[in-house]
């Protein structure tokens, strides 16, 4: 089980980035935000994150992220998927 209340976890979960333990994740921006009728929220956001290492070309991709947050079941379902349509190094 969770060692912290359902409310804190999921809180942090929302707000994971910015992160400075991982700088990788550059970029979030919320595509939608809505309540259903049952009162659980449904998120849409886009992560933008570069990959690479110091002093090389770094690549850019993006992640399209869905969660919807029950609570009442207290239940979290989060759906991560790569969306870059091609890979760019800068």
């Amino acid at each position: 089980g969770l060692r912290h209340p359902w409310d804190t976890v999921i809180k942090a979960a929302m707000r994971k980035y910015p992160n400075p333990m991982n700088p990788c994740v550059v970029g979030v921006d919320v595509l939608d935000r809505s309540l259903d009728n049952q009162g659980r929220l449904h998120s849409h956001r886009l992560l933008s994150t570069e990959w690479g290492l110091p002093r090389t070309s770094r690549t850019l991709t993006y992640i399209e992220e869905h969660s919807v947050v029950d609570p009442v079941e207290k239940k979290m379902e989060l759906c991560s998927t790569n969306v870059s349509d091609s890979v760019r190094s800068f």
